[in-house]
């Protein structure tokens, strides 16, 4: 079997290069090796910005299957090899449990990403990434978490969370993290947790309201966006970013690019990786 190839564009010089390891290799942490956390996202877009359309048969938004494809999703299962730690939202939860959610948690137990289950286990870490879950009003089915027996899992909520939901919570394993002073989950607090619990690269997998969480506290380090080349249109969509606009724009410099000629019929795809700049950060 061929091993699928794709262009680097940047840095130079433009090469062919194996999608498979493409983001095992990146450098994951701060250049004077500080000890905290690395924290990363990924997002998948159609070229007019859709990262989520309506359902055509439930009320709800959904990954257009028109830009999902499967060299995507192996780079997307190699991004969750790399984590400590995956944030993902309470809705994620009600949609695994409801049998909606895209695929089961990363790491798959497909025998094609074997090979990255052995990479983590050379690089000595767990075999599955810790699970994070953000939520604010604790309606999370906790019935699938039972289920969750691979790996530690954490409920990360605001201290004005409902007392008695928090503890019917506990009841089932899970280990509650306090991370915001009202009712929501705050970035600094949520990262400054999960550093505290020993985590040191963590992949948010949720989606726009959580990017502005992490934005807006200034504690993202880099976004892999995969750029479709289809334009899907819709008047009932996500993009990258939900809530206000942010008091300081984030300003991205670009890390690589790689472009995929071959993704689904014909159609190509860029696998973009960005790194944040900002005045505080030493990330260049």
């Amino acid at each position: 079997m061929t091993t699928p190839t794709i262009l680097q564009l940047y840095p130079p010089p433009h090469r062919e290069c194996a999608l498979e390891g493409l983001y095992l290799e990146h450098p994951m942490g701060h250049p004077d090796h500080r000890d905290e956390p690395f924290v990363y996202t990924n997002f998948v877009s159609s070229l007019d910005g859709r990262i989520a359309v309506e359902h055509p048969k439930e009320r709800r938004l959904a990954a257009p299957k028109a830009i999902t494809n499967t060299r995507d999703w192996r780079l997307f299962q190699e991004l969750a090899a790399r984590a400590d730690a995956l944030i993902v939202s309470a809705s994620f939860l009600r949609n695994l449990a409801a049998g909606t959610a895209q695929d089961k948690l990363p790491l798959s137990d497909d025998p094609i990403f074997a090979d990255l289950h052995d990479w983590r286990r050379n690089q000595g870490m767990t075999p599955q990434p810790a699970l994070v879950i953000l939520s604010r009003s604790l309606d999370v089915p906790l019935a699938e978490l039972r289920r969750i027996t691979d790996r530690p899992v954490y409920l990360a909520v605001g201290q004005r969370v409902d007392q008695q939901d928090l503890k019917a919570a506990e009841k089932t394993g899970l280990r509650v993290l306090t991370a915001g002073s009202g009712d929501t989950v705050e970035g600094k607090a949520l990262i400054d947790a999960l550093g505290n619990a020993g985590f040191r690269r963590i992949y948010s997998m949720a989606g726009p309201r959580v990017l502005h969480t992490l934005l807006r506290d200034r504690v993202l380090h880099r976004l892999y966006l995969t750029h479709f080349h289809r334009v899907l249109g819709g008047r009932s969509f996500d993009t990258l970013l939900e809530g206000d606009p942010l008091a300081t724009p984030a300003s991205f410099a670009v890390g690589s690019l790689y472009y995929d000629p071959v993704a689904e019929k014909g159609v190509g795809q860029f696998f973009a990786m960005y790194d944040l700049q900002d005045e505080d950060s030493d990330l260049r």
